[in-house]
């Protein structure tokens, strides 16, 4: 469109290894001028803003003739966010980028020329983390068996052109053409007891969805494509209705709160993810349909950046967030169970922290003190039949233990390597 009230664009089909001052240098270069250009590697969208429309239709018509790579890069409409659109020239926080106010380019919106942006804009949140959730768990099962049963047998294919000529190959590569190429039998799926609200670990991604709203979800697409929104976690069947509620109880502190959310195209912000992980006591540890009652124990994690805050400002919002919390879980229907609550300060693009990246209690349960080697306050337990784990913060635990119970009595080894493992191959 061609109207001054529409001069945030994507530009689509750029290549993923270009950066900000390589998109500047090609609009230089084919004299399309511009009032401000950004663009992040990895990403094949690059987003431009022009100052009035004579410079928009020069820039159309000169990229409709001329070809980046081969490649012709198409234009597509950008959704300001709606405080974006209040305030173009917002003021800058305290950390030293632009807070929502400023006038970043948001994720693509849907528009004809741009597959990417229109994907952003029709995709749920139910689509962009349980893509089979549309169908029946029958045909799920049979769709991962499927998937299987591929992966079998390129095991096969790729291991017997590892294999040097002059070397015999191993009997389950020979014996392969038995089983139709796979490298194993394979029996089939178990189903699993539960299918609805499994997780027992949430992480929710911190950001602002398609009207501008800082939102606490999940991202509707990759980053890569170009997509930023973060959408509230409606309908998930794989997300808990605890964790739905400690994510919105979440959400509306940050409405109040003076910091800024997470903005992925230019990495900055404060608040960044928002974890809840839950335990279940070890009477409660059985298969059962209604899984919000079996949990005893929660921790909240929550992941922020500081660089740049003012500390006390920042100890000042803690003091905060646990306040709200805590009063939030009171007030529930029945009252959510809260443990403990912990920080974690990182300043990384990405949000998976390294091991020692700092941790900052709020609030720590109460410890039996003649509990052997109760020392560790940030920790909560769950059990799966009649083994206890203890879970820090960082620690990686199953999404869905449920299927393990109903497998029969294993070792402990092969006990945490299911717990492992079926987290990994989850379908809903």
């Amino acid at each position: 469109t061609f109207d001054e009230s529409s001069l945030d664009k994507c530009l689509v089909g750029l290549s993923r290894h270009w950066l900000t001052d390589r998109l500047k240098s090609f609009l230089d270069e084919q004299g399309i001028s511009y009032a401000v250009a950004k663009k992040k590697k990895g990403m094949t969208v690059g987003f431009v803003t022009f100052e009035t429309v004579e410079q928009l239709r020069n820039a159309v018509e000169v990229l409709k003739e001329n070809r980046s790579g081969g490649k012709q890069i198409k234009i597509a409409d950008a959704n300001r966010r709606s405080h974006q659109k209040l305030h173009a020239e917002g003021p800058v926080s305290n950390n030293g980028a632009a807070t929502e106010n400023s006038s970043d380019a948001a994720a693509p919106a849907d528009g004809a020329s741009g597959p990417e942006a229109a994907g952003a804009s029709k995709r749920t949140v139910r689509d962009a983390v349980t893509p089979l959730a549309h169908m029946a768990y029958s045909d799920q099962l049979e769709h991962k068996k499927s998937s299987v049963a591929q992966l079998l047998k390129k095991l096969t294919r790729n291991a017997k052109k590892a294999c040097p000529a002059d070397v015999t190959l191993p009997d389950w590569i020979s014996n392969a053409k038995q089983i139709g190429g796979l490298s194993c039998k394979l029996e089939g799926i178990l189903e699993s007891p539960v299918i609805d609200g499994y997780r027992n670990k949430c992480e929710f991604s911190v950001g602002h969805s398609l009207a501008g709203k800082k939102t606490v979800g999940f991202m509707l697409g990759n980053f890569r494509e170009g997509v930023t929104a973060v959408e509230e976690p409606v309908d998930c069947p794989n997300v808990s209705a605890m964790s739905c509620k400690y994510a919105m109880i979440f959400q509306d502190f940050l409405q109040l709160s003076c910091l800024p959310a997470w903005n992925r195209v230019d990495n900055s912000g404060f608040w960044r993810q928002f974890t809840v992980r839950e335990g279940r006591s070890p009477a409660q540890a059985v298969v059962a349909q209604d899984t919000q009652t079996q949990i005893s124990e929660v921790m909240i994690i929550i992941q922020v950046c500081s660089t740049g805050v003012d500390e006390v400002l920042m100890k000042d919002e803690f003091a905060k967030l646990s306040k709200t919390l805590v009063q939030g879980a009171a007030t529930c229907s029945p009252p959510l169970p809260l443990t403990t609550i912990v920080v974690q300060d990182h300043v990384g693009i990405s949000n998976v922290a390294p091991a020692d990246c700092p941790l900052i209690p709020l609030l720590a349960p109460e410890v039996d003190q003649s509990e052997e080697g109760a020392v560790d306050k940030t920790r909560i337990h769950d059990h799966i039949s009649n083994l206890r784990f203890s879970l820090s913060p960082t620690a990686f635990f199953q999404k869905d233990c449920t299927p393990l119970l109903v497998i029969g009595p294993i070792s402990i080894r092969t006990h945490y390597f299911l717990t492992y493992a079926v987290g990994l191959e989850q379908l809903a």
